[in-house]
């Protein structure tokens, strides 16, 4: 008999029922090693959660699992019944029913699940214990099947981190100190871009420290892919960030998917919000597309959308929402696994340094796979949602990183783009956001570089020249954000005059000096297009305050007419050059890819630079260089 998966208890009370739900008298001890619940006399443990459903959907669907059975240690007297609900239901199917007296904690009370059904009548499953005797106690669930796995699976997880010593530490004791992991085959590789652990850091056999300059992320995750091929051993590979929260059962499941496999898929892990860990942020995401208020998907450039966005995942009837099964465009790598025969046929990231690395790998592994990417639900990490990560260098590598995906994978459209970019240059324009205005701009004119832009070898220079390039206009002051959201807020809207002479003038750009008030205007920037002021407040004005909600940082932006005006013509510039090369430039970001991402490419990508000029002087001593 093999484990199919453990009844897993909450870590903290903000999570707790995420796992298990009580009644309000139960007394619970979730800290200690052994973990109990104690139950007063018809007080009721239900797994009806997130984390403890047994999703029959997805293990008919992408696995050989048929059926399975818990094994409780549970003491006293309790009944207990097996339910069944489905996203078409509306209501909950009682499957079994069992009265079970004098229970030991010493024996293991074995409950038989049904077969497991398929396609509309397939749904999740899942276990309500009730306690009839004066106390009783429930102290272990675990799941099995009498069915033998399909193959062994060796992990290869790898996570490339910077500066993130505390996180990455944690992860790992969690990942070696789970007692059902120690008969998995896996082993860990950090790449360590920082250069800020050390060997004594890990003495654990299956951990393997790789330090390494700054690279980036693709860098770092593709130096441990490299690693870990090299070892010829695995037959899967994970990656994670490293600012991750784990719990280890994600993994243990994961090995269970890849080991009763129908065939092969990518498994994503669905990211949560660390700062309300009870909402799902996304289960995957779609590629240029966006959903409508009809739930409708539609066609749009350079969107991508969240997919299960903010799912209250307290809500049992969002977790039948998870049955709906969506098609997975690309995922980010806090969770992202792989089998050796994708890296095999599709090859390596390509070198982005920062962003859309992982949206790119995923629409290879998707045109390879005919399961494509699949969000098991269960399998999950916390994470610091995209909302609040919004450096303005970032802006230039999303954007750059995204034209070279869209022309690698036919997807670009030269007046969709140039509507695109002028749209949001104008927009920070009007912000007096000179420095966002500016990345954009330097985006677009960095991809008509064309390829020879992503074979530079000194990533962490050319990081840094990006990184003070948006800072270059001193005319932003950044503040704390007290404004996190928009209860109460009055939003403005302006009239069609003020519009009007507002987008004529650049919002004051080419008014005379005289004409510009000594005031400042508060543009509140909501979720929601109905929480958003209107930018046009700051019409004639000398400063804008802007504030996003739910991000920590705001904006004192004030108004440089010599900036704005010089930021435009670039764009203009920019537009016009490009006009002749654009379908060029393109072929030549599509032909140039499988050399981007193979393997003798990224070896050479990633030598230490003392190297390569040691090489450099070489030639030039030897004549072969001019």
């Amino acid at each position: 008999m093999n484990i199919v998966s453990r009844v897993q208890f909450p870590k903290t009370t903000e999570t707790s029922e995420l796992y298990i739900r009580l009644s309000p008298d139960t007394s619970r001890d979730f800290d200690s090693s052994n973990p109990q619940i104690v139950l007063q006399s018809g007080s009721t443990i239900s797994f009806n959660t997130y984390f403890n459903s047994i999703y029959e959907k997805y293990y008919k669907k992408y696995t050989t699992l048929k059926s399975g059975y818990y094994l409780l240690r549970l003491e006293g007297d309790f009944e207990v019944a097996v339910y069944r609900e489905t996203n078409e239901a509306k209501t909950k199917e009682l499957l079994s029913n069992q009265i079970i007296k004098d229970c030991q904690l010493v024996n293991f009370v074995k409950i038989l699940l049904p077969e497991f059904k398929q396609n509309q009548v397939a749904g999740r499953i899942y276990l309500e214990i009730t306690c009839l005797s004066s106390e009783g106690v429930f102290a272990e669930g675990v799941v099995f099947t009498e069915q033998e796995k399909g193959r062994d699976v060796s992990l290869a997880i790898i996570t490339c981190t910077y500066k993130k010593e505390a996180y990455l530490q944690k992860t790992v004791n969690t990942i070696l100190q789970d007692s059902l992991l120690q008969d998995k085959q896996f082993k860990i590789f950090v790449v360590d871009n920082g250069q800020t652990l050390s060997e004594n850091d890990f003495f654990d056999k299956r951990v393997q420290l790789i330090p390494h300059r700054n690279v980036g992320g693709s860098g770092g995750f593709t130096k441990g892919l490299i690693t870990a091929l090299q070892e010829e051993v695995y037959t899967h590979f994970l990656f994670m960030d490293d600012d991750i929260e784990l719990d280890s059962e994600a993994l243990f499941r994961l090995f269970l998917l890849y080991e009763y496999a129908q065939q092969d898929f990518a498994v994503v892990g669905s990211m949560l919000d660390l700062y309300r860990k009870h909402i799902m942020y996304e289960a995957g995401a779609l590629y240029n597309k966006y959903i409508d208020n009809n739930g409708n998907i539609k066609h749009c450039s350079f969107a991508l959308t969240c997919l299960k966005n903010n799912l209250d995942l307290q809500d049992p009837t969002s977790l039948n929402l998870l049955l709906v099964e969506d098609k997975i465009d690309f995922s980010g790598f806090y969770f992202f696994s792989f089998s050796k025969e994708v890296v095999d046929s599709i090859g390596l990231p390509l070198p982005f340094f920062l962003k859309i690395d992982d949206l790119e790998f995923s629409l290879r592994v998707n045109e390879y796979l005919s399961d494509g990417i699949v969000a098991f639900p269960s399998l999950a990490v916390w994470h610091e949602p995209f909302y609040t990560k919004k450096p303005i260098w970032d802006l230039y590598y999303g954007n750059r990183n995204k034209l070279i995906t869209d022309a690698i994978h036919d997807s670009s459209d030269f007046f969709g783009t140039l509507k695109y970019f002028t749209r949001n240059i104008i927009f920070y324009l009007l912000l007096f956001d000179y420095n966002t205005a500016q990345m954009y701009v330097k985006a677009f004119e960095d991809y008509m570089q064309g390829p020879d832009l992503l074979k530079n070898n000194d990533l962490e220079t050319f990081h840094s020249k990006i990184f003070e390039y948006s800072k270059r206009h001193k005319s932003q002051t950044v503040l704390t954000n007290s404004f996190t959201n928009s209860e109460g807020y009055q939003v403005t809207k302006t009239g069609k005059l003020q519009k009007l002479l507002s987008l004529l003038t650049l919002n004051g750009h080419l008014l005379p000096k005289f004409l510009i008030r000594d005031e400042s205007a508060l543009v509140h920037y909501g979720t929601k297009e109905e929480e958003r002021d209107s930018v046009c407040k700051g019409f004639a004005k000398k400063r804008i305050i802007f504030i996003q909600e739910k991000n920590a940082q705001s904006y004192q932006n004030e108004l440089n007419n010599q900036a704005g005006l010089s930021i435009l013509l670039a764009w203009f510039k920019a537009v016009v050059l490009s006009i002749g090369r654009w379908s060029n430039i393109r072929a030549d970001w599509k032909t140039s890819a499988k050399d981007l991402t193979s393997i003798q490419f990224w070896q050479n990508h990633l030598e230490p630079l003392d190297k390569k000029q040691s090489q450099f002087s070489n030639y030039i001593k030897s004549g072969e260089v001019a």
